[in-house]
């Protein structure tokens, strides 16, 4: 069987769908995928080739691909995912997430809060997505009438360093509010609503936040919990793939379009963005209901009880009002008490399960899968590791 190799960073969050995505393709292509977790260099790069001798290979270059020539991407098919293009060799083959895309999103999202005012909140250090999301959000924004302040920083070693929270802190205490903020990732919205916090601002009523990743260890640990965009990680692996098939299968290289490109799959609504519109009452009982009762097996046709309409007008209500169906509110309570009692290493799977409303450790553990992409026990692994 042939072999594809494939360099991925392990700290990176986005690496999982990526290589599934690849993995995919792959399968279909008769292809082994090796994957690699250093960082390739020039001559590992042509040490890993030697000893594997692939058809190809793929670079999530997102962290970097520092010392990697125009030789060593000509001496074999090489794909490129999320790399700096100000570094990239000519000629290169390359997959990237399409920043403007997201950055558009991200202002429909805080545009139809209804607010004027608006900020964007940088990665700490320079990097080259953060600054080509600034550029579409705040264009995204001003063409609609509104306005945008950018937080202007010093390079940084990271979100956590007192300076740069301080003079975070400075820039978040005198925007205009309401404020909708959009930030570079979810690490630093994270810090954003730390700062709001600290500043004793309402969120989302003085401000609203929404990052980039859906890095959901982040997301659902802020208070409140953040709004974030998807990127479509798995669509960047499967493009990646199917570039490189094209590469393979192609006499002339010169006919196969370098640039692709992968978007947003979706914006995943947390407590950071949601402002019920025409403050309706209806939805207020509801989500006062859901919160309080959904670990009772709530159902949906309950809480349309509530609603002086019909079923079908009560979701559309409330599904406007909160980004979601009521049926996913009801399992978003769900699972945040599930992953609450999760935390603790001595409690029971089906305790668990009794406490938060399943009718078995079976469904439960099910359900988490589904919603998180990992099990129970891996998950409960990953919070006593940390």
């Amino acid at each position: 069987m042939k072999t594809l190799l494939y360099f991925h960073p392990v700290r990176s969050t986005s690496w999982r769908p990526i290589v599934d995505g690849v993995k995919d393709i792959a399968q279909k292509a008769g292809w082994h995928v090796q994957e690699v977790n250093v960082p390739p260099t020039h001559h590992n790069l042509d040490e890993l080739c030697q000893f594997w001798n692939p058809v190809g290979v793929i670079i999530d270059a997102g962290a970097g691909f520092g010392g990697i020539s125009s030789a060593n991407l000509k001496s074999r098919p090489t794909v490129l995912i999320d790399p700096d293009p100000t570094l990239l060799p000519s000629g290169a083959f390359t997959v990237r997430h399409d920043s403007v895309a997201t950055a558009t999103l991200a202002a429909r999202e805080l545009l139809s809060t209804g607010f004027t005012h608006f900020a964007y909140v940088p990665y700490p250090k320079e990097r080259f997505w953060s600054i080509e999301r600034e550029t579409a959000f705040a264009k995204s924004i001003e063409i609609n009438g509104g306005t945008c302040k950018v937080f202007r920083t010093r390079s940084a070693s990271n979100a956590d360093s007192p300076d740069y929270l301080r003079r975070l802190r400075e820039f978040i205490a005198i925007l205009p509010r309401p404020c909708g903020i959009f930030a570079a990732n979810d690490h630093t919205a994270a810090s954003v609503l730390t700062t709001a916090r600290l500043l004793e601002l309402s969120v989302p009523d003085d401000i609203t936040v929404i990052g980039v990743d859906n890095y959901v260890n982040i997301c659902e640990d802020t208070v409140p919990a953040l709004s974030s965009i998807e990127p479509d990680y798995y669509q960047a692996g499967t493009t990646a793939a199917m570039l490189m098939m094209e590469i393979l299968q192609t006499r002339n290289r010169l006919k196969v379009v370098r640039k692709r490109s992968f978007g947003p799959v979706r914006i995943v609504r947390r407590a950071s963005t949601r402002i019920l519109k025409n403050h309706d009452a209806d939805v207020k009982a509801a989500l006062e209901l859901i919160q309080k009762e959904s670990c009772t097996r709530l159902t949906a046709a309950r809480v349309t009880e509530l609603f002086a309409c019909s079923r079908v007008y009560a979701e559309m209500r409330f599904r406007k009002a909160t980004g979601q169906s009521i049926l996913e509110a009801i399992q978003s309570v769900r699972l945040e008490r599930a992953k609450e009692l999760l935390r603790n290493p001595d409690q029971q799977i089906k305790a668990i399960a009794d406490f938060c409303g399943f009718k078995s450790p079976t469904a439960l553990c099910k359900f988490f899968l589904k919603k998180t992409g990992v099990t129970m026990s891996a998950w409960r692994a990953a919070q006593c590791s940390s």
